[in-house]
């Protein structure tokens, strides 16, 4: 949820403040490719495009990084060496954001798209290492799919789960496009701090902390 919180956050950002374009929703990005008869198409075209790959990019760094047999049955080693990276790219993009006033230039618009997209396809990538039940903490088109099919056979934990992703990434991209209304130079705070607290959240089973017993539950 935390990591879908900061995924709505950035694609409010990435759509409000940096040229109508996303940093997650990458099916949203190749519409907006492939809208030629839009007015200045080229300029929205690079932007989409650098999304794109952007996000590729986080996609193969995610899915070459080392320690994917390491750590612990839930949280794999690699899937937390992507979240500090992610972490890491997510506080240059605030950094970056808040230093330009939240009024960013035609180049800083380009750097700060390829800086939160890389950054979300990394996110994807750790998600996708866990592979808890058909949920993603990037896009949640699959895991409203999800919801809805196996909601026609009854109620479950991974029903709830699925409903709370998509709650959380309406709630991310509301919080980041008030603070773009009311305080613009904080609206990329809410992505890094979502992205801390999951650390926080994901650091007692690093260390050993919940029982086996805990890990069946969950």
């Amino acid at each position: 949820m935390l990591l879908t919180l900061a995924s709505g956050a950035t694609d409010a950002i990435a759509f409000l403040g940096l040229g109508g374009v996303f940093t997650a929703n990458m099916t949203g990005n190749l519409i907006l490719f492939a809208l030629a008869g839009r007015e200045d198409w080229a300029l929205h075209a690079l932007r989409s495009g650098l999304a794109c790959a952007g996000f590729c990019a986080g996609l193969l760094i995610g899915f070459t990084m080392p320690g994917r047999r390491e750590g612990h049955a839930l949280w794999p080693l690699a899937a937390v060496r992507l979240l500090w990276a992610d972490l890491a790219l997510q506080i240059a993009f605030l950094t970056g954001w808040a230093l330009i006033a939240g009024a960013p230039s035609p180049v800083a618009i380009l750097a700060l798209i390829g800086a939160g997209s890389c950054a979300m396809g990394m996110q994807a990538a750790a998600a996708r290492r866990v592979n808890l039940a058909g949920i993603t903490a990037t896009f949640v088109t699959g895991t409203l799919t999800s919801l809805f099919e196996t909601s026609a056979s009854g109620w479950s934990t991974d029903n709830r789960r699925r409903a709370a992703i998509v709650i959380a990434l309406v709630l991310g991209a509301l919080c980041a496009s008030l603070l773009l209304r009311f305080v613009p130079p904080w609206a990329g705070v809410v992505a890094p701090f979502c992205t801390f607290l999951a650390l926080a959240v994901v650091h007692p089973y690093m260390r050993g902390r919940i029982p086996r017993t805990a890990e069946g539950q969950r």
